[in-house]
């Protein structure tokens, strides 16, 4: 290899699994070259002088992802490695199609994509102007418009292997022609019959193979005839001008494989018709009549008719269909698919009588195979039936009209003819059972031609019209482990096939060199005309010297193979195999096959005996006879003159006809229609063997586009000059090598070919380029650069070196300014330092003084403290003998007086035993008395009884008795119904009386008070008596019924009461309910827990907290309004009346997300972009509506002037927002006033109310004003003190070192942030005693964090843990782990009181499951929640949906399930094709998530449907994904060390932004930290080259967009060969924690002048792999490589005394 590369040239390079793999040039010299792959860049790859490289150009990106060219002769680098790797790329995101020049190449996804055949996508490509998108349909339209703008035959020619997809692609062709060849879109009979010809062909034509279910065993050519149309506009759209409509066609096959009826390898099966029609037979009982149709809908077929299919039965009593154990299809009923064939012989038009027949023939050969041969009894060379298959060959004799003598004579004999007589002899067995299959061969074969030929005569062939498009469905190339005589004849159709493209492509080639008017040399192109002349040539070919093997008598197989090679040796296309005699070696284009001649001579004669034939053509059914007669290999045994004359010496030899001659004469004539045609070309290829979705086999794929000839393709297209460039890139890429004074004497020129034409002159002397043998090196086209692969080299390997020189003296330059700038700040460090120490010195000095006399004063009081203790001690020694001896004295009265107590306990319980023991005996005998007596009696009566039965009189007289007794009965019935008829009288009146006393009560309660009055006056008269009794009963009556009704007044009111409880106890359990919804949009960890710090230490530091808090938020405010209220208050009607008066064209996105709980819109008001934010007024997500008003400058808080409960929810609102530092407009909202309704809400009232909030209120039923008036107020001034431009980042760059310095060496001495203590990682949570103080070192601010419980569920190592259901549960939250084996468990870990409060000002909205109670007082243990098993190998990501109600995993068993977190069980999976390394949730979209495969795509799916929404490519494997706290950003970490910005634009799309390289290694974990303390937000970058990156996050311009990553500090963390993962403490200024791989914990001060300051946690003692902190930011989890997991908290002193 004399080529020298430069450093960091990109190439791509052999690999044994992957073929071709990128890799980068390290170094390069004559003898070797040392290149770094991707997989492992710390690794060196030696490669020698003479292994193959190529060049690769490195990744573009567009807005949806990795970019894929449509047309790969598009690629800078066109090879084989460029190829495959763009086909993969597309095929990963579900693009099938792609074009190659000339070729659509089209990979069968093995599944169906939606929307990718739809009759409106069809209709589309209808269409005159051609469209570049590659698909199936354009390239038939592009044919299609051929014959009706050039009015010339087409050809589309379909090729590719078993399995590639070329019946459905070829299907797909017929149906675009014949829908844009109907009459105005009508499919007429004409269409439907060449439609239905393809199911019929199938039939008997396609069978089950290794690598197909449906694979066409035999190639057709398929001629749709076109007929000029009338030149008027058509219904169908994108049709228009002249058109050309289908009236005839017909099909021509090729080389149908006649050997599967006979024999199929383990797994495939015969032809579907025979199992089919099997099917058909054993679905029926007790009859051989089929009534059609059955399965099929009767208005959808033709005909109903009943079938004979007599001869059939289950297909496994067939020997012919048992030579494989395969004989159904998944998901594929054979009786539904016979009654589709039937279907489809109607409708081309074969008669009743023809379909009969057929499936006879089909029968006829079933049974043929059942028929077994067997030597005579005196005959060992002879042969005869089997006894036991007499049945099978009566059924064959009778099916086809033969005796069945006759069948077994001509198959059992020979007869060779001579000039004098005829001579039968028999046959050996062997011999029999060849003729037996030759039969059942030619049978078959026949019918497969006359279902043909009917088809084409049925649909008409009309031969006036020259006009068509030939659809060519041809065999791939094959090379087998075994390759017989077929493979020589597909193969020599693909070299024939490869000719006539390499033709086609060098006229294109010739016609754009043409165009461009640059020199060519033909020499440079390829060609494989010797390869088809080894095969094709009249005396010297392969097929020519097997003919006259076929008729040299004794010809044989080895002798075949030795002519050939006797012939052919030495030629370049030919090879022999020294160990296999019979073998031989054909170098084709696409690579060299060996070849077995065994069997050669056999299958190229394939002719019957005459005795078969004879016997045949004698068939008493005229269908079989005709088959034979007209049949022209066999016409000949029938014509008896004939064949005499060309006996005669001197007579003509008619030509014996061959398979192989045969085969060559039919494509020489269908070569010979190609060539008169305009040719499309399209490629199948079967992207893996095991005919999976979504798997991509770079080997198999390599080798079909070996034998497809795409790859000649690419070296035909590019073997001029390879590399092709415009002028102006041309210019661009290369003036920065040409000398200074050549760039200043060209820049003029405005002519861009002739300033490329200089510049390249230049460049030639000045470069010494090399010129090739033939030709130039380059050249400059009218519009392009033309270059030869060796000057390309050249010029770029020059320019990649000029670019290193520069980037290393620009590197240079800046790192002497860096260690210029430290230089100045260690002098100013240096002096500083020392006057500190000086004071330091001093103060020392001044303390050793204070402590001395400090120490005088602490020992006299320590003296005085012993004694005191002593005299304590003493006095309380005897207090407490005194109470010894008093309580002994106690204990021994106490003793006595239980003893007395117990005795007179036992005594009574003894006598109270005797007494009750003589009762009860008492008692039972008094019971047996009773019950004897009892019985005497009974048994008394009992006689008396039977005595009086006895006496007739005593009947008559009992009978007697009856009767009056049922007189009286039926007289009291009377009664009794007098009784009630009086009753319901009574009633009747008592309802009306009641109805009075009701109507009287209120007047009786009015007049109670008279009548009192009137009843004192009564008593004070003693004259009248009797009128004060009256009046006074009169009252107290009165006041007793009122009394009654006051009760029921109160038994009423009770009942309301009740009702109303029950009522808003029903009300409770709704609100509970629907609170139990968490937020769809969930903001970051950090944000959360600062608000929780700022509550706990609020009593301390109040003021610095709001500030802290105010400035942290003004610093990310990104949304410029946000509207809330309450339900139903109109403010998405408002919303709607602004964007329709403003911006219009975001209506429809407006709409789409209508729905959503909380929706982004950007609108254009007047010349500028307004964010705005709608929110629901749903009381399920208020919470999240309260966490975005940190980040928005305004919130419009909106309200219905018609309800005046919306009033107070807004004023409740309102004051939210002015404690997060927004500001506020009380919106109220005319539009139902204006529609009517009264105004019902006090308005001064709220705009008092908001005029003490500091907010404005205003009134209206459109927002316009209120916008427009935001617009032009002006900026907080502390916002705009907040904000980042860039000359304040420049002058804090500019002194950031020596700020640095300051701040490190004020932290040493502890000079810096006095009076501030620091907290250090976690809030304090749990109490610590006095021992636990006294050991603690001080100073130390990771001495209080401590180990407070291990877990362990097994020995498998933890790949991931988080925290959920923080804010769902009081009393604990929820801590996932997940396994290497793939479990996960569920632990409970309970809150401290600590923890608790710090929730005090909290509401959750679920009940405790589990009471307070059970957990232990310090409620710092640990429970199992659930364990969820289902996955089969490791999990790799793991985290709560936005509801936090489920848990959803992924992992490398190619699956992402979701859990149920309470039950355990399994909710939902989704499987990929590939291993799943991560998945998130879109914030904004909660039913859909977009998960990573190893394939390097990420997926948008649909929970509720599984439906993918969108594919998005990627250079390599995305390991890590985080949205930022806005929920429109994406970050996607790679396994190459890049970090992926995507942009959810909407809620089911992802578009690329732009991408930064990060690292070396792999990105394992990212977290995002939104702005605090004045910090911009940042990322929390993990990466396996042994660093953890902090990231600035950029935003604006645009407001809100994310632009830009910068790298602020690597730390070191332990990395190189685990996933480990990070997470964020805000604590103080923040921390950064890691899991590392040398055992420990990392942590690091994010805060401002810490030096980034790193801390570490021991206790482990395997590597750590994950470590998490809670909401609460009061528990640290850190798990390890051997299951263990670890919690850490904070312990907490301030509760103990110094």
């Amino acid at each position: 290899m004399e080529t020298h590369y430069a450093q960091g040239t990109l190439i791509w390079i052999k690999h044994e699994e992957e073929v071709w793999v990128q890799a980068e040039i390290v170094t390069s010299n004559d003898k070797e070259i040392i290149v770094k792959t991707n997989e492992d860049p710390d690794a060196r790859i030696v490669l020698g002088p003479n292994e193959p490289v190529f060049l690769r150009t490195s990744d573009v990106f567009t807005a949806e992802g990795l970019s894929v060219l449509d047309d790969l002769t598009q690629l800078t680098h066109l090879h084989e490695p460029a190829v495959l790797s763009s086909l993969q790329n597309r095929f990963d995101i579900d693009k099938i199609y792609t074009f190659t020049g000339p070729i659509l190449i089209a990979l069968n996804p093995f599944k169906a994509i939606p929307g990718l055949y739809d009759e409106e996508v069809l209709k589309s490509f209808i269409s005159t102007k051609p469209t570049p998108k590659p698909h199936v349909f354009n390239t038939s339209n592009a044919a299609y418009r051929g014959i009706c703008d050039r009015q010339k035959s087409q050809t589309v020619l379909i090729s590719g292997e078993s399995g590639a997809g070329k019946t459905e692609t070829t299907k797909h062709v017929m149906k675009f022609l014949a829908l844009a060849g109907s009459e105005d879109g009508q499919v007429t009979n004409v269409e439907k019959q060449v439609l239905e010809s393809n199911p019929l062909l199938e039939a008997f034509g396609n069978a089950r193979t290794l690598r197909n279910d449906n694979s066409s065993r035999f190639g057709k050519f398929i001629e749709l005839q076109f007929r000029a149309g009338d030149k008027k506009a058509l219904t169908q759209p994108g049709l228009s001008g002249s058109s050309s409509r289908l009236c005839g066609a017909r099909i021509r096959t090729y080389l149908l494989e006649k050997v599967r009826v006979c024999d199929q390898q383990e797994g495939e099966r015969n032809y579907h018709i025979f199992y089919e029609a099997c099917a058909a037979a054993s679905s029926l009982s007790g009859t051989s009549t089929y009534d059609y149709p059955k399965k099929l809908k009767p208005e959808t077929v033709k005909e109903a008719r009943s079938i004979d299919l007599s001869g059939f039965n289950d297909c496994g009593n067939f020997a012919f269909l048992t030579r494989s154990t395969c004989r159904t299809l998944k998901d594929v009923d054979d009786v539904t698919m016979f009654e589709v064939r039937i279907n489809a012989m109607q409708t081309i038009g074969i008669s009743p009588e023809d379909i009969t027949s057929i499936l006879q023939v089909v029968a006829a050969v079933l049974h043929l195979g059942n028929t077994k041969f067997d030597a005579p009894p005196n005959n060992s060379e002879g042969s005869m039936v089997m006894q036991e298959c007499s049945a099978s060959i009566d059924l064959a004799a009778t099916l086809t009209g033969v005796a069945r003598k006759d069948l077994e004579a001509a198959l059992c004999n020979q007869t060779r003819v001579t000039r004098t007589e005829r001579i039968r002899s028999p046959v050996n067995v062997r011999t029999a059972a060849d003729n037996r299959d030759a039969l059942a061969r030619a049978l078959y074969g026949m019918i497969f031609d006359f279902v043909v030929q009917i088809a084409n005569t049925s649909i008409g062939y009309l031969q006036d019209v020259k006009l068509f498009v030939g659809v060519l469905d041809i065999f791939g190339f094959e090379c087998f482990k075994m390759n017989s005589f077929e493979q020589v004849c597909i193969n020599f159709t693909n070299e024939r096939l490869q000719q006539f493209f390499n033709s086609f492509v060098f006229k294109l080639e010739e016609q754009l060199y043409e165009r461009e008017g640059i020199p060519w040399d033909p020499l440079d192109f390829p060609d494989n005309q010797d390869a088809v002349d080894i095969l094709q040539a009249k005396a010297t070919g392969v097929f020519a010297i097997l003919d006259e093997e076929c008729v040299v008598p004794q010809g044989s197989d080895t002798g075949f193979c030795n002519k050939l090679i006797k012939q052919h040796k030495g030629h370049r296309r030919f090879d022999e195999i020294k160990t296999k005699p019979t073998w031989f070696v054909i170098k084709h284009f696409a690579g060299p096959v060996a070849y077995c001649t065994d069997g050669f001579l056999d299958k190229n004669k394939d002719q019957l005996s005459n005795d078969i034939i004879e016997c045949m053509g004698s068939s008493k059914k005229e269908f079989i006879q005709s088959l034979f007669r007209k049949d022209k290999k066999y016409a000949e045994a029938f014509n008896k003159e004939s064949a005499q004359d060309a006996s005669k010496p001197g007579g003509s030899k008619k030509k014996r006809i061959t398979v192989s001659s045969e085969f060559k004469d039919q494509l020489t004539s269908l070569m010979d229609i190609v060539d008169l045609t305009e040719p499309h070309f399209i490629r199948c290829i079967k992207p893996n063997p095991q005919n999976e979705p979504d798997r991509y086999d770079r080997k198999g794929v390599t080798e079909q586009l070996r034998y497809g000839g795409v790859l000649q393709v690419v070296q035909v297209s590019r073997a001029g000059y390879p590399v092709r460039i415009n002028h102006q890139e041309c210019w661009d890429d290369y003036r920065v090598i040409a000398t200074p004074q050549a760039v200043a004497g060209l820049k003029h020129i405005d002519d861009l070919k002739l300033r490329a034409q200089k510049l390249l002159d230049h460049l030639s002397a000045e470069l010494s380029i090399p010129k090739p043998l033939h030709g130039l090196s380059w050249a400059v086209g009218k519009s392009m650069v033309f270059f030869k692969l060796g000057a390309f080299e050249r010029l770029k390997f020059a320019r990649l070196e000029l670019l290193i020189k520069s980037t290393t003296f620009i590197q240079a330059c800046w790192r002497r300014k860096v260690k210029m700038r430290l230089y100045k700040a260690i002098r100013v460090f240096t002096g500083h330092v020392q006057a500190l120490l000086r004071m330091k010195q001093a103060r020392m000095d001044l303390q050793r003084r204070r402590q001395l006399i400090s120490a005088m004063k602490v020992q006299a009081a320590a003296r005085g403290f012993v004694e005191k203790r002593k005299f304590r001690a003493i006095r309380s020694k005897i207090v407490r003998i005194q109470s010894w001896r008093r309580a002994t004295i106690g204990r021994r009265f106490a003793e006595e007086h239980h003893r007395h107590v117990s005795a007179g306990k036992i005594q009574a319980a003894y006598k109270r035993w005797q007494d009750k023991r003589v009762y009860v005996v008492l008692r039972r005998a008094i019971t047996l008395v009773q019950d004897r007596w009892r019985l005497a009696a009974a048994k008394k009566q009992m006689q008396k009884l039977k005595k009086e039965a006895k006496e007739v009189g005593a009947l008559m007289a009992k009978s007697q008795k009856a009767a009056e007794q049922a007189a009286e009965l039926r007289k009291r019935n009377e009664e009794l119904e007098a009784v009630q008829l009086q009753l319901q009288s009574e009633k009747k009146s008592l309802q009306g009386r009641v109805k009075q006393l009701e109507e009287s009560i209120e007047a009786t309660s009015v007049t109670l008070a008279e009548v009192k009055e009137k009843a004192d006056e009564a008593a004070k008269l003693a004259a009248d008596n009797t009128r004060m009794i009256v009046e006074t009963e009169k009252v107290e009556a009165m006041s007793k019924h009122l009394e009654e009704r006051k009760a029921e007044i109160a038994q009423a009111r009770d009942e309301i009461e009740k009702v109303k409880a029950e009522s808003q106890a029903e009300q409770e359990k709704l609100q509970e309910a629907e609170y139990r919804y968490q937020q769809l949009l969930k903001s970051t960890a950090m944000q959360s827990t600062a608000g929780m710090n700022m509550g706990a230490t609020g009593s301390r530091a109040p003021v610095a907290a709001a500030s802290r808090l105010g400035a942290a938020h003004r610093a990310n405010r990104n949304v410029n309004i946000q509207l809330v209220g309450a339900p139903d208050v109109g403010k998405s009607k408002l919303l709607e009346r602004l964007i329709n008066e403003q911006d219009p064209q975001q209506h429809p996105k407006f709409l789409d997300q209508k729905t959503n709980l909380m929706a982004h819109h950007q609108i254009d008001v007047g010349g500028k972009m307004l964010k705005l934010l709608d929110c629901s007024g749903n009381v399920r997500a208020q919470h999240l509506v309260k966490e975005w008003f940190g980040r928005s400058h305004w919130v419009f808080i909106v309200y219905d002037m018609t309800r005046p409960q919306t009033l107070e929810h807004a004023l409740e609102l309102t004051k939210e927002v002015q404690s997060a530092g927004a500001r506020a407009l009380l919106f109220g909202n005319r539009w139902n006033v204006d529609a009517g309704q009264p105004v019902q809400v006090d308005v001064m009232a709220a705009k008092d109310a908001a005029a003490r909030c500091g907010s404005i209120a205003m009134e209206s039923s459109t927002l316009t004003d209120a916008v427009k008036m935001v617009l032009a107020a002006p900026e907080d001034q502390d916002e705009g003190h907040m904000s980042y431009t860039q000359s304040g980042s420049m002058e804090m760059a500019a002194r950031g070192t020596v700020s640095a310095a300051f701040e490190s060496v004020k932290s040493w001495f502890g000079g810096a942030d006095r009076g501030r203590t620091h907290q250090g990682v976690l809030r304090p949570s749990l109490k610590g005693t006095k021992a636990m103080k006294s050991n603690r070192r001080e100073g130390d601010i990771m001495a209080d964090l401590r180990p407070v419980q291990e877990l362990q569920d097994s020995e498998s190592a933890v790949t991931c843990i988080c925290f959920g259901q923080e804010r769902l549960h009081k009393d604990y939250i929820l801590l996932a782990t997940a396994s290497k084996d793939g479990t996960v468990v569920l632990y409970r870990c309970y809150r401290t009181e600590i923890e608790i409060s710090y929730l005090a000002d909290q509401e959750f909205p679920q009940a405790e499951t589990v009471p307070s109670a059970l957990a232990p007082a310090d409620r710092s243990n640990i429970a199992v929640h659930s364990r969820l098993t289902g996955h089969s190998r490791a999990i790799t990501s793991i985290f709560f949906n936005l509801l936090e109600d489920q848990l959803v995993t992924t992992s490398i068993d190619k699956s992402v399930r979701f859990w149920g977190i309470d039950s355990g069980e399994m909710l939902k999976v989704f499987t990929d094709s590939s291993p799943v390394p991560v998945a998130a949730f879109l914030p904004f979209n909660p039913q859909v998530f977009v998960a990573a495969n190893s394939n390097a795509v990420l997926r948008l799916v649909n929970v509720q449907n599984g439906m993918v929404l969108q594919k998005l490519k990627v250079e390599t494997e995305v390991r890590a994904l985080r949205f930022d706290d806005t929920g429109l950003f994406l970050l996607a970490g790679t396994k190459s060390g890049s970090i992926h910005v995507l942009e959810a634009s909407d809620s089911s799309t992802l578009k690329f932004k732009f991408k930064i390289q990060l690292a070396r290694g792999g990105i394992t974990c990212i977290v995002f930290v939104p702005s605090s303390y004045g910090q911009p937000p940042c990322l929390l970058v993990n990466t396996s080259d042994s660093s953890a990156t902090i990231i600035d996050c950029t935003y604006g311009p645009p407001a809100g967009v994310l632009t830009n990553l910068a790298v602020r500090q690597r730390v070191r963390v332990a990395h190189s060969l685990l996933p480990l993962k990070c997470c964020h403490s805000p604590s103080g200024q923040g921390y950064l924690i890691s899991g590392s791989e040398d055992k420990e914990v990392y942590i690091y001060s994010l805060a401002k002048g810490s030096n980034y300051k790193m801390h570490y946690l021991k206790h482990h003692q395997v590597p750590v792999v994950a470590v998490a902190v809670n909401l609460q930011d009061t528990l640290l989890a850190s798990a390890d490589s051997l299951g263990r997991i670890v919690l850490w908290r904070r312990i907490d002193f301030s509760h103990l005394q110094d």
